[in-house]
């Protein structure tokens, strides 16, 4: 998602932020905020990864995220930072500083394998010079760490540990979204959003007002 370390090989996450801030651009009448956060789900706890005391500690003294939920079902989330950004380059920035503290470690099959799934949120308020309506919308993108099967690599330890929990939820999410499926086609009601921490906090985004795109990179 944020590509490798050429500009010209950068990934989806850097390349969002230039269509966004040049869309921004062309359209001057258009009064916009940019709000950014970044979240790394490690062995189905969140953590702030725009926390910068975080870089200066290991992450079993980081701040846990807390989730709760608000009278209109709208889930919040504790210890995670909301940061501004003017430009592209301020995006950039953060992304960078998110990406150093993410949790990576060697692997059998993988010399810098992601042992975490991470969400990068953009929210927008946007306000036309012509108008007092105030509209308000966010992407998240998430990055999930890739499916593993331990057993074929002679993992052990910690590494085994990471993988469970990223296979679990990875499992979940799937469910979630063929649950979607059916629930479309009538033959479901209950979506099993709590499963798991990712699944609750993208839960307004796999429905029908929204957009969804599942860009995937496989290796053999």
């Amino acid at each position: 998602m944020s590509g490798a370390e050429s500009w010209k090989l950068r990934g989806l996450i850097p390349r969002s932020f230039e269509y966004i801030f040049d869309e921004f651009e062309k359209q001057p009448e258009l009064e916009a905020n940019v709000y950014v956060s970044y979240l790394e789900i490690y062995n189905e706890n969140g953590y702030d990864l725009l926390d910068r005391k975080h870089a200066e500690s290991s992450i079993d003294k980081w701040n846990k995220i807390n989730l709760y939920e608000d009278d209109y079902g709208n889930i919040h989330m504790r210890n995670l930072s909301i940061h501004k950004c003017s430009s592209e380059d301020d995006a950039i920035d953060l992304l960078m500083m998110g990406n150093f503290i993410r949790q990576v470690s060697s692997t059998p099959m993988n010399l810098a394998s992601s042992r975490s799934h991470c969400v990068f949120t953009l929210a927008f308020e946007m306000r036309s010079q012509f108008t007092n309506v105030v509209r308000t919308s966010k992407l998240h993108l998430v990055d999930l760490a890739g499916s593993e099967r331990v057993f074929k690599k002679n993992s052990e330890g910690a590494i085994v540990e990471e993988a469970k929990y990223i296979n679990l939820s990875l499992t979940y999410l799937e469910q979630v979204i063929v649950a979607l499926n059916e629930k479309a086609r009538g033959t479901r009601v209950h979506i099993p959003y709590r499963n798991s921490l990712m699944t609750t906090i993208l839960r307004d985004s796999p429905v029908s007002y929204t957009h969804l795109t599942l860009p995937t990179i496989c290796s053999v």
